[in-house]
């Protein structure tokens, strides 16, 4: 059995949503560093996308190096998802089954309803959503000379 209640926050986003007491806090979480590298096999749409996250949310500090398998997959699902619900508005709600040619529901609808899943799940991994963002406060970077950031570092 997995574990019970929501995911546990890195300490990167405590710090930002303003935690203080040190026993929330892990001095010992890994802390990578840097952005992620854009992967040289992505679609242009794809790129985009990538380029417009990094643009916009880059320079927060909460996107890493070791996140670009993550965000590769969020640039791909939101291609696809694009790229579904534009041919599923053409192509209307119900089409005429292949067998009875009644008309069904278009199975178009699976494809787009499973890339809004996922691209959801991914955006709210990454930090992307509105709610993932909640509470966040305070300077995005964390200076070199942080009290706080030193205590991490080496303890009190």
């Amino acid at each position: 059995m997995g574990s019970r209640g929501p995911a546990p926050m890195p300490t990167r986003l405590k710090l930002l949503h303003g935690e203080t007491r040190s026993a929330r806090l892990n001095r010992d979480e890994p802390r990578p560093g840097g952005q992620p590298r854009m992967p040289p096999d992505m679609s242009d749409e794809a790129r985009r996308v990538w380029r417009r996250v990094i643009r916009d949310f880059g320079a927060t500090g909460v996107l890493t190096a070791v996140d670009a398998d993550a965000l590769r997959t969020y640039c791909e699902a939101v291609v696809r998802y694009v790229q579904a619900a534009r041919t599923l508005e053409a192509s209307g709600p119900l089409v005429r089954g292949a067998r009875s040619g009644e008309l069904v529901k278009n199975p178009l609808h699976q494809i787009v309803r499973d890339n809004a899943i996922l691209l959801r799940a991914f955006a709210r991994e990454l930090g992307l959503t509105p709610s993932a963002r909640t509470g966040l406060t305070g300077a995005i970077g964390v200076a070199d000379d942080d009290p706080l950031e030193a205590w991490l570092t080496r303890g009190p």
